[in-house]
């Protein structure tokens, strides 16, 4: 009697087992089809929102540098991604920031892509960095003065260039604390009214435009 018990409990409780791990299995596969949903419907809404909050917090970072070093930044936009410059006095040109990681050059993750206004205007820009002319050099003087600066001698002069040819930011955040001009970045994907708007106001505020979906 005492053996029959047993064996009864043993069953019952593999049958307990057998059932935990058909809900698990269902449970499973819910989750794999709600990732799957979300995947194929809210992932570029998501996708789009994160890199506007990025580029937001990007850009107070490089203002709130800009003003404590007591130097000029600035950003220049393009279709595929963004990248930060400051002002060198000594050269009279706008460098590339490639010290500090976070303000990096930055490729916009695919499909997404960016529309520049300044004071409400659409502006024309590239599609990314690579499409900048090559500058050239203004004089033999200052290309000599380039391998002179490449070799690490010390008190060359270094290049200048034609104002023409200077590459430049759109928009300039300002050591004052001050921003010019005031713009508007809008991340979007072609084909589908999937738009993030980010604004850059010339106290130096940078808030984003909320769609109303009517």
């Amino acid at each position: 009697m005492h053996k029959q018990h047993r064996n009864l409990y043993n069953y019952r409780n593999k049958g307990f087992t057998l059932i935990e791990l058909l809900v698990v299995i269902v449970i499973i596969s819910l989750s794999i089809a709600v990732v799957v949903v979300n995947i194929s419907t809210g992932g570029n809404d998501e996708l789009a929102e994160e890199e506007i909050v990025r580029l937001q917090q990007i850009l107070r970072f490089a203002h709130e540098q800009s003003v404590i070093r007591a130097e000029e930044y600035g950003v220049r936009f393009y279709e595929t991604g963004y990248r930060f410059m400051r002002y060198d006095e000594e050269t009279d040109n706008w460098l590339d920031i490639n010290k500090d990681k976070l303000l990096r050059s930055r490729t916009l993750p695919e499909p997404l892509e960016l529309d520049l206004y300044i004071e409400q205007v659409p502006v024309e820009i590239l599609e990314s960095s690579k499409d900048e002319p090559a500058p050239k050099a203004e004089t033999e003087e200052n290309k000599l003065a380039s391998a002179a600066s490449d070799l690490d001698l010390v008190d060359q002069p270094k290049p200048k260039l034609n104002e023409a040819e200077k590459i430049k930011p759109q928009v300039f955040l300002l050591s004052s604390s001050e921003l010019t001009p005031q713009f508007e970045v809008r991340l979007r994907i072609p084909g589908s009214d999937i738009e993030e708007t980010l604004e850059g106001q010339p106290q130096g505020e940078y808030k984003r435009v909320l769609q109303v979906n009517e």
